[in-house]
């Protein structure tokens, strides 16, 4: 028998009953961790496993029907993984609108937006939920430890990803799809991907204006166009503590002049 070898988990409060320990939803299944189709590999190799049952909602227990761990913290990472990936579109709607922002849409694309934020946001409730205080034979186990998280723009602190992002992405006016990328190609660090941002900034205007006093040089001083973009690129090489425009004007003392 089944109940033999797996525990039931009792709820503490009243509330929690019928919750899924996972995810917070309303329970219709019953998890085994581990899942009772690999219970022979796990009682003849003595690895690691739970051995109880949990209220868990159908969504989850999809996403942990062919699982094979037997750790209930393994199981919910499982979970989570599932449905960062099922609601990846509306996580990434919930992280780049607010309410405030989608006025000026066309009436059908506000309700979209709206659906999509509110589905996003459903689904980091049920991401970061943290399972409810349970009892095993008279053994009382407490929630699990949300981790929490500040995220930093330029001294300025935020609890959560999504706050940080829109705030960034409007401080400093960046489109917020590029600042996600380049945040997450930073190791979610905001500081390095604007310092990143900005630095690229700094190079595209050097490079316009390099070319555009290039050919003004060139221009004036009757020379091949190319040339003086090579030659001032060289000398901006050799004297880094030049400027663009001091740079041309030792090119014309030393190249053209004589």
């Amino acid at each position: 028998m089944l109940e033999d070898i797996y525990s039931k988990i009792h709820p503490l409060s009243v509330g929690d009953v019928g919750v899924c320990y996972y995810c917070g939803c309303e329970a219709e299944k019953i998890d085994y961790a581990p899942s009772v189709k690999y219970l022979d590999f796990f009682l003849e190799t003595r690895e690691s496993a739970a051995y109880c049952m949990l209220p868990c909602c159908i969504e989850c227990f999809s996403f942990l029907i062919d699982s094979r761990e037997g750790l209930i913290e393994n199981r919910k990472k499982i979970v989570d993984k599932g449905i960062k990936k099922k609601y990846k579109k509306a996580l990434s709607i919930y992280e780049r609108w607010s309410e405030d922002e989608i006025s000026e849409l066309s009436l059908d694309l506000q309700k979209s937006v709206l659906a999509g934020i509110e589905l996003g946001k459903e689904a980091v409730s049920r991401i970061t939920f943290p399972g409810f205080e349970y009892e095993i034979d008279g053994t009382v186990f407490h929630k699990r430890q949300v981790e929490s998280r500040s995220f930093y723009v330029f001294g300025e602190r935020f609890v959560n990803f999504r706050n940080a992002l829109q705030y960034a992405s409007r401080a400093y006016n960046i489109n917020i799809n590029k600042l996600k990328e380049l945040v997450m190609d930073h190791g979610n660090s905001f500081d390095a991907a604007l310092e990143t941002y900005f630095d690229e900034l700094e190079r595209e205007r050097l490079e316009k204006l390099r070319k555009k006093l290039s050919k003004e040089f060139a221009t004036e001083h009757k020379q091949n166009v190319n040339f003086i973009i090579g030659a001032l690129e060289a000398y901006e090489a050799a004297n880094p503590e030049l400027s663009l425009q001091e740079c041309l004007d030792l090119i014309y003392e030393e190249r053209i002049k004589k």
